[in-house]
């Protein structure tokens, strides 16, 4: 041990001596003895607590105290019991129709019995509920519910012992008990019954009086299946509502302006839905009612908008962004079926119904994001049913306008996708490929002839240069796709615009014009990719249309020259030229630039060259064009081997 780590060790010897010091002595700790067995535990004797005495109203008894109900005894009790209910109704009804067609008892005593048949169904229900069989009981209140509207309506419609007014308040009343004991019994199966019931009763008494008064009672029907609904949480009663609500209203008669009213009270009552799919169907079928109450006119179409404003509001308060979906489809729907009623529409009033449905849309996706698939897809049809709807009114009287109307469609898309650019990159692109669809349909609508193609080919280089300041590589197929329908258009259309050659001079003509932009759109679009494929394939691209067009341009100088037996030597012998003096080009630039790429094409493209020389030309060219062919082309390839070698000097 060093002197440093004894020294160390004594101070620690020291520091534990006084430690102890001051702790006084240390005792030993005494055994310690084995744990006992704790006592046994004694325990009380079980007090199950008496079940407490129904209420008398609005009461659900306890569940069982079991984890689940099996499968046979759902079927047992609850369906069973419920084909029952409907079987034993539907025994009553032929007992009435059998009872009348054979004269056995009065028109008063078979209605009698049928309301016999409904108190004794409803005390034994009542009973049975609160012997603790609830799914029997609520079976019988259900058979119940059922006797008392058929009695009332063989006592209406088939004895004609009640006036209407008298039959329509006892089946009102009816269908108050079903709602009561629906509550009371937490029975969502006498719910929907009394809800049927109700809805029914206006068309089995033959309208029950006015349209306004028809509309009011499935108004008042509706709050009521409403407010069951978000008391119970149950789902068929808004359902059936609304299904009810259609079927009386188209039973109305034909719509006026007073039924406008009661679309608006319909929609803000299913806006407090506990089911989407009830608030969404609302939204679907509303617009188109108003629309088909001020037809021509435009006032349900406007009001279909404020709907569909309305139920945007609805679903952002409601946390419901699915619901705009209905909305949407709410809105569009309405306006097709206007814009379809035959008559003429002005551009005017059609966009001032368009525009701010299309803003609208956009300024939710806008506020969403990001955005969800349903959002996109909203975005994407909002941009081409609008799109759509605006191309139809400006075909009835300003189609010269259509292609300007797709560019401005397109610059909404666009400064849309700069704005949603930093906060949802995939609905960005959604949007700025949109534009770009939108761009590309409106050449044709707004250009004819070569324009078309000289402003695709212009819109495709846009496109690169978009993509290059964004950093956006996805942009460039969708240029490149833009420059393929511009190669077919060349191909198909442009190269063949001249039949004569003696109608165009030579290089300042349309065709030859058209393959230059193309050309040069090719090459930008090239120079503002800089790499990769698509880099090469718009510059390889760029070099063949603007070869293509001098060789068009060089076969028509032979057609206007030559003449007609030596038409097919000189053109031969000046596409050879014309060929191989563009390679000398490809290389010197080549060289010049240090652009491999340029000086591989030429070589490339001489290769070309020599091979028709050699395979066609030599053969087929008259001794003279044989002759100039080859000379021309010997002196362009000692230039190419010139070039080379200084390059291989330098």
């Amino acid at each position: 041990m060093t002197p440093e780590e004894q020294a160390r060790f004594d101070a620690l010897e020291r520091r534990v001596a006084e430690l102890e010091r001051r702790l006084g002595p240390v005792h030993e700790m005494p055994p310690v003895a084995p744990p006992q067995p704790p006592p046994p535990l004694r325990v009380p004797p079980r007090v199950v607590p008496a079940p407490p005495p129904p209420s008398l109203l609005f009461e659900t008894p306890a569940p069982p105290d079991v984890p689940g109900v099996a499968l046979e005894s759902r079927v047992g009790v609850n369906w069973i019991s419920r084909i029952a209910v409907v079987t034993v109704g539907l025994a009553l009804a032929f007992f009435f129709e059998y009872a009348f067609e054979n004269h056995w008892i009065t028109e008063s005593t078979r209605v009698l019995i049928g309301l016999a048949f409904a108190a004794v169904a409803l005390v034994l229900g009542e009973r049975f509920w609160r012997a603790g069989q609830a799914a029997y009981g609520q079976s019988l209140a259900a058979a119940g519910i059922a006797f008392l509207y058929l009695s009332f309506w063989a006592a209406f419609a088939l004895y004609h012992l009640v006036p209407e007014p008298a039959a329509f308040v006892l089946m009102l009343l009816t269908t108050a008990a079903a709602g009561v004991l629906a509550l009371r019994y937490a029975s969502q199966a006498v719910a929907v019954l009394g809800l049927a019931g109700g809805f029914a009763t206006p068309l089995l008494l033959h309208g029950a009086g006015a349209a306004w008064f028809v509309l009011g009672y499935a108004l008042l029907l509706d709050a009521g299946a409403v407010w069951v609904a978000h008391a119970r949480r149950w789902r068929w009663p808004e359902a059936l509502a609304c299904a009810g609500t259609v079927v009386l209203y188209l039973s109305s008669g034909p719509p006026r302006p007073l039924f406008a009213f009661f679309i608006a009270a319909y929609f803000a009552l299913f806006a407090a839905a506990t089911e989407i799919l009830v608030f969404q169907a609302v939204e679907l079928l509303a617009g188109t009612a108003l629309v088909l109450i001020w037809l021509p006119g435009a006032s349900g179409a406007a009001g279909a908008l404020l709907l569909a404003i309305a139920g945007m509001v609805v679903a952002d308060r409601r946390g419901w962004p699915s619901a705009v979906a209905g909305s949407f489809a709410g809105f569009w729907l309405a306006y097709d079926v206007w814009f379809s009623s035959g008559t003429f529409h002005s551009a005017a009033t059609g966009f001032a119904l368009l525009l701010p449905a299309f803003l609208l849309y956009l300024g939710w996706a806008l506020r969403r994001a990001p955005l969800g698939i349903l959002d996109l897809i909203l975005l994407a049809l909002g941009a081409w049913f609008f799109f759509q709807a605006g191309y139809d009114l400006l075909s009835l009287s300003y189609a010269s306008f259509e292609g300007l109307f797709a560019v401005a469609t397109a610059t909404f898309e666009g400064v849309f996708a700069s704005r949603l650019w930093r906060r949802d990159p995939r609905g960005s692109v959604l949007a700025a490929g949109v534009a770009w669809v939108l761009l590309v349909l409106a050449v044709p609508l707004q250009f004819t002839g070569y324009r078309i193609t000289m402003a695709w080919a212009l819109e495709a280089a846009a496109i690169c240069w978009i993509g290059a300041r964004l950093h956006e590589r996805r942009a460039y197929p969708a240029a490149l796709a833009v420059f393929a329908l511009v190669v077919c258009r060349l191909m198909a259309l442009d190269s063949l615009m001249y039949s004569n050659p003696a109608e165009y001079l030579a290089i300042f003509n349309q065709r030859f014009l058209t393959f230059f932009i193309a050309a040069a759109s090719m090459g930008a679009a090239a120079w503002w990719i800089r790499s990769g494929r698509a880099a090469q394939i718009c510059y390889v691209a760029g070099h063949a249309v603007l070869l293509w067009g001098l060789l068009l341009e060089a076969v028509g100088w032979a057609a206007r020259t030559a003449a007609p037996r030596n038409f097919h030597s000189v053109a031969s012998t000046a596409v050879s030229v014309v060929a191989a003096a563009y390679a000398v080009l490809l290389v010197s630039g080549g060289t010049a630039w240090k652009h491999s790429g340029s000086r591989l094409l030429g070589m490339g493209l001489i290769g070309l060259v020599v091979l028709k020389l050699y395979l066609y030309d030599v053969w087929l060219l008259a001794a003279f064009y044989r002759m100039a062919a080859f000379a021309i082309l010997g002196v362009l390839l000692l230039v190419v081997s010139y070039v080379y070698s200084r390059r291989a000097r330098a």
